[in-house]
């Protein structure tokens, strides 16, 4: 049985520095800090993570420092054993940094609550942490 996917694209203007946004997003004490949930984080090609309590958890495949995170992202109400891929991209601009999230290959059931998650579970939170 081939299973449907679908792909969250999501672009995020935060008024801070690509390093900042970078370090929130995977220094692992940041991360539970804006998210309000547990977060572990190997920050490292390969390292292994588990955030929001536990119910998102896969490893990092590509890592450039302030500029690129690529992460085997899996859920908790995904099939057993699927992976979907996280690819962020910050570019500076001005004062601006910009976030280009790609989620791809999410099971399409779960691509509409997913979409809002990273919403209000990820970006809102992130700009009040850094836009303060």
């Amino acid at each position: 049985m081939k299973l449907k996917t679908d792909n969250i694209f999501q672009v995020i203007e935060i008024k801070s520095t690509p390093e900042k946004v970078y370090d929130a997003l995977m220094n692992e004490k940041s991360l539970a800090e804006f998210t309000g949930m547990t977060a572990k984080i190997e920050n490292k090609v390969g390292g292994h993570f588990e955030v929001t309590d536990g119910e998102s958890f896969g490893f990092n495949v590509h890592l450039i420092e302030n500029k690129t995170i690529v992460q085997s992202w899996s859920h908790r109400s995904f099939p057993k054993g699927f992976f979907s891929t996280v690819h962020i991209d910050l570019v500076q601009e001005d004062d601006v940094t910009v976030l280009n999230f790609n989620h791809l290959g999410v099971p399409e059931e779960h691509s509409g609550w997913l979409t809002e998650g990273w919403k209000r579970i990820y970006w809102e939170p992130l700009k009040t942490k850094l836009e303060k």
